[in-house]
């Protein structure tokens, strides 16, 4: 680690601008600070630059939003290879050159939009024929045949063999389609997951990252506290123990009952017609019954039981919970072969077999929606850190922020409740700063469960009152002047 001042410094290696007229140009001199986004929600790496420019590169290079970016970034903290932002092979695409203005002597501002190569490739591709083999096999087919990738991919083996006729639609779409009715052949989840990160792009299901290992673990310090007080290096600041230092935090939201309940998240029927034997069948899922079929994040990092992020209390006297009251209905059609129930009636091959899997849609839609929406409703807060390229989106870390109150309860605990434990890094915002020389980065987590069940009062439901009020629906009541 020699060479190392504090936490948050980076070596930026090569910053070069290829531009259309065939000009390659040096950005080291010019750039204000670069902005690198990865989240598990979008299929692309983006990002931009902002530079001041002296010598009118917009006019002279041009620069038109059809440009190749080359960026290597790198932590000083970490030798891992893992750990550089390498994009000198794999390079960044700009697409666009935004608020540009003028900053005095000369010398003008600008930004430079930019974005990985396959989702670029994606937009102008189209794909029109029949795809077969399991979703992993078509997801791979896609990103080496139809966008062209050269980067590393993790893409998690899928069940079942289907068979898809891509209607003139693009490749992401396909991916699409496949994330969306994916069963995973290990964990049996139907919550696969397509995103990219720097280091590459991942088809995988939310288990298959749960059952990773924590990459970090982030609380917060006193001042002071990151001061190695003995043995080698005393008096300095212990780098390792920074990085984990959260600057700041913000509690975005907890779950929301109205969303959760408008979207099915707590309760949902689905009603699957066979049209193709002419029967159909209803399929009921609630989330407190469902909940230890699933693969959560607390239960794989740890020994103990996980818990549901939401309370099973009686919220009517009759002793009806939230998940009593399915608030969304599926109708879907499934064509299913008689002497094969997991064959597709609707796909048959020459020598009249059967050996595509059905659309199923009771193995996935509602326990996909239910897991995501667990997801996307849970505990989600924002932290600030010192630079760290060694995470990615859809990392596992461990979080521990200390319990914050004017009054200790007798328990006299000493970490948040609900902000402890295991979290899912969902979005990730890397911010070099060239004026401080400093990387920061902007980290979204969430989590879908709890290591504690929560404590349920026996009558507890909703207070309303005995009698019902008045009716007032006469002419006397709405029309006295007339």
């Amino acid at each position: 680690m020699a060479g190392i001042n504090e936490a948050g410094d980076f070596d930026l290696e090569v910053a070069k601008l290829r531009t259309t007229s065939g000009k390659i140009v040096d950005l080291t001199a010019s750039i204000v600070a670069i902005t690198i986004f990865e989240d598990t929600g979008m299929s692309a790496v983006t990002g931009n630059i902002l530079l001041q420019d002296s010598v009118a590169l917009t006019s002279i290079g041009p620069i038109i939003g059809q440009e190749y970016l080359e960026l290597k970034i790198s932590t000083t903290t970490f030798t891992d290879k893992s750990a550089v932002i390498d994009f000198t092979k794999n390079v960044f695409l700009v697409h666009s050159l935004e608020n540009r203005t003028e900053a005095g002597n000369n010398v003008q501002m600008y930004a430079l939009n930019f974005t990985t190569s396959e989702i670029m490739k994606n937009q102008r591709t189209k794909v029109s024929q029949t795809l077969k083999g399991a979703y992993s096999d078509i997801v791979t087919n896609m990103l080496h045949d139809f966008v062209d990738c050269k980067k590393d991919m993790y893409i998690e083996p899928t069940s079942g063999t289907k068979k898809i006729i891509a209607p003139n639609i693009r490749p992401f779409d396909v991916i699409g389609i496949a994330a969306r009715e994916a069963i995973s052949e290990r964990f049996k989840e139907p919550t696969y997951k397509f995103f990219e990160t720097m280091k590459g792009y991942h088809f995988r299901s939310l288990a298959s990252m749960y059952a990773e290992p924590p990459v970090m673990t982030y609380t917060t310090f006193v001042p002071g506290s990151n001061i190695i007080q003995s043995g080698p290096g005393k008096g300095s600041i212990d780098i390792i123990k920074d990085l984990s230092n959260v600057l700041d935090y913000e509690v975005i939201a907890n779950t929301d009952t109205f969303v959760n309940y408008t979207t099915g998240t707590y309760a949902s029927n689905l009603f699957v017609h066979d049209i193709f034997n002419k029967r159909y069948e209803n399929f009921k899922h609630d989330v407190f019954s469902n909940f230890q079929d699933e693969k959560h994040i607390s239960g794989f990092n740890s020994k103990r039981k996980d818990f549901p992020i939401y309370s099973d209390i009686k919220i009517e006297e009759n002793g009806s919970k939230i998940s009593d009251f399915p608030a969304r209905t599926y109708v879907m059609p499934v064509t299913e072969h008689d002497t094969d129930e997991h064959s597709d009636a609707s796909h048959i091959t020459s020598n009249n077999t059967y050996p595509f899997a059905s659309y199923n849609p009771q193995n996935w839609v509602q326990r996909r929606n239910s897991q995501m929406m667990q997801l996307e409703q849970g505990f989600i807060i924002n932290i600030l850190t010192h630079g760290n390229t060694l995470i990615n989106a859809g990392d596992i870390v461990e979080l521990d922020l200390p319990y914050k109150a004017a009054i200790k309860t007798t328990k006299n605990e000493q970490s948040d409740r609900f902000y402890k434990g295991m979290f899912f890094i969902k979005r990730i915002r890397h911010d070099f700063d060239f004026t401080e020389a400093k990387h920061q980065t902007h980290i979204t987590l969430v989590k879908d469960s709890l290591e504690d069940l929560l404590d349920n009062a026996e009558d507890s439901w909703e207070p309303k009152p005995k009698g019902r009020g008045s009716l007032f629906n006469t002419k006397d009541d709405f029309y006295q002047n007339i």
